[in-house]
């Protein structure tokens, strides 16, 4: 153990049996056997070599803000990205994957480039945003993305956009864990800085009403309207336009805000913002996704998939 410990601080800061639930917004979390927060982008590359070469198993996190972690000790090798390399030319941005998102959308706004607004008030890192495809009303990262810049076999690689294979709330990178995003370039439109200011304050009033216990955000995917097994003619005249069911609004129509199973459960403020009421545990949490899904797909005859990332100890 303290050859590897010793091994581990060549990269960053490394510590031992280290609390997690405080790195995440669900505030969730048991602890890391081992946990190294990397702030350069040469070292983290260097970690992973190094890790993928001894046949180390590991699990990278950003902001820990679409993120449910196992309450049990997680046997791995935690490695936190706090990269911080930002900078912009005309209308490109390059942002490492440990920035904050809310800096590269002040960084937008301040030079006067459309395409983020949809981010303000978003939590997490730009490396998660790209992960899960983060986006909101009706657009994502996916829509700004020129290249993204991965660790993957003991190498740097660059991918185009149609490489890493966007979707909704997905990518490449969620279905092969083994590509670690580092770097990403993003093309963005110039526009008037009034407008798009007056667009990210309405953005950031409207995320005031969303709740505030601990949670990972919106827990579910919506539902694609060509997936709906129902009369369309029956849903409200914004999601035909929108083409998409929210997830939230299923779960409220089951009558399930305020549902809870011990500190876990359904927000009394949102049907999709599954919250931790206090002392919740990630099985608490599982058990509510369950009961969640059962109770919408016994009414709608529709599946609910999670956007979050759930993880497991080992």
């Amino acid at each position: 153990m303290e050859g590897l410990i010793k091994e581990l601080k060549k990269y960053g800061q490394t510590k031992v049996k280290y609390d997690l639930k405080k790195l995440t917004t669900f505030k969730i979390g048991g602890q890391a056997e081992y946990f190294v927060e990397v702030k350069e982008t040469a070292l983290l590359s260097g970690l992973l070599t190094y890790l993928q070469a001894q046949g180390i198993d590991f699990m990278v996190i950003g902001g820990g803000s679409n993120l449910l972690l196992p309450s049990d000790e997680i046997s791995k090798v935690v490695v936190k990205i706090t990269t911080a390399g930002l900078k912009i030319k005309d209308n490109i941005i390059e942002a490492e994957a440990g920035v904050p998102l809310s800096l590269v959308v002040n960084l937008a706004t301040k030079n006067s480039l459309s395409g983020l607004e949809w981010a303000a008030g978003i939590p997490g890192t730009v490396g998660g945003a790209v992960y899960g495809n983060a986006g909101s009303m009706g657009q994502s990262m996916a829509d700004s993305i020129q290249k993204v810049f991965i660790w993957s076999d003991n190498e740097i690689q660059e991918l185009t956009k149609d490489e890493c294979r966007f979707g909704y709330r997905d990518s490449i990178f969620k279905q092969d864990k083994s590509r670690v995003i580092l770097k990403v370039i993003l093309i963005l439109k110039p526009a008037d800085k009034q407008a798009i200011s007056a667009n990210i304050a309405q953005n950031l009033l409207n995320r005031k009403k969303l709740p505030v216990l601990p949670s990972a955000g919106s827990f579910f995917k919506n539902i694609p309207l060509k997936n709906w097994p129902g009369s369309i003619e029956e849903l409200p005249e914004q999601f035909i336009s929108r083409g998409t069911i929210p997830a939230g609004w299923l779960i409220e129509n089951c009558g399930l805000k305020g549902f809870r199973i011990g500190d876990a459960g359904v927000s009394n403020g949102h049907g999709n913002f599954l919250v931790n009421f206090g002392k919740a545990t990630q099985e608490q949490v599982l058990q509510v996704v369950e009961e969640v899904q059962k109770k919408v797909y016994d009414k709608y005859g529709v599946g609910l998939e999670p956007e979050v990332q759930i993880m497991s100890p080992r």
